[in-house]
This record gives C-alpha cells, sequence and structure tokens, in this order.
C-alpha cells in the first residue's frame, strides 16, 4: 500500500469514528470496500430522508453539529469530503429546503453551500 492510501484510510477512520461517536443514532453495514465519499453520502441521504420526514430530531440536530465540526478542519481534504460529500448533495436535494439548511450550517460553510447556486438551479 503506497502512503496515499494509508493517508485515505486514515482520514476515513478519523471521519468515520467522529461521525459515529457524534451521531449515535447513524448506523451503516461497511462491506470494506467503500471510500470516504461512499460512505459520507449514504450518511447525507439518511440525513435528507430524516429531514424530509422529521424536520428536526436528535439525528439531524447531531448530523449538523458533526457537519459543522468537520468543517472547521484545516485539512483540505476533510474540507472536500464536507463539500462535495454532504453540502452538494444537500444542495442538490430537490425536496429541501435550501434556506433552511443553510441556516443550519456554520458561518465558514455557508459561502460554499450558496456557491453551488452558481452550478445548479
Amino acid at each position: 500500500m503506497n502512503n496515499f492510501n494509508e493517508l485515505d484510510n486514515i482520514i476515513y477512520k478519523i471521519v468515520k469514528d467522529k461521525l459515529y461517536e457524534m451521531v449515535p443514532e447513524y448506523s451503516y453495514y461497511e462491506n470494506g470496500e467503500t471510500g470516504i465519499y461512499f460512505f459520507m453520502n449514504e450518511f447525507t441521504v439518511s440525513l435528507i430522508n430524516e429531514i424530509e420526514d422529521h424536520k428536526s430530531n436528535n439525528f439531524i440536530d447531531n448530523s449538523f453539529e458533526l457537519i459543522n465540526y468537520l468543517g472547521e478542519s484545516n485539512n483540505l481534504e476533510i474540507l472536500n469530503i464536507i463539500k462535495v460529500g454532504i453540502l452538494e448533495i444537500l444542495y442538490t436535494s430537490e425536496n429541501l429546503d435550501r434556506k433552511k439548511i443553510e441556516e443550519l450550517l456554520s458561518e465558514k460553510l455557508r459561502p460554499i453551500f450558496r456557491n453551488f447556486s452558481n452550478y445548479y438551479y
């Protein structure tokens, strides 16, 4: 295994462990072959389903706490995971109120979320 794969695995483990710590309501069966982007995509789809069904609950609150926590990272890979693996999926979800989602995001993440308006309607 090369150093880049090792780094990817470390980031995957850190983000995954933090997700399970901060969002204990979330469960996901891993087959061991998925990468961090697929893992976060599955998490985001679950979050979207919860928002559509419940509007507010511990899962949603804890999820945005996690998203904002990870968004404070200075690690560019983690920030890209947040941008592509979470924020873009939230932005492109047809049934979500973008203004409501933006309100739940930290000041640092709001401009990133808004920037998707340059690419999506």
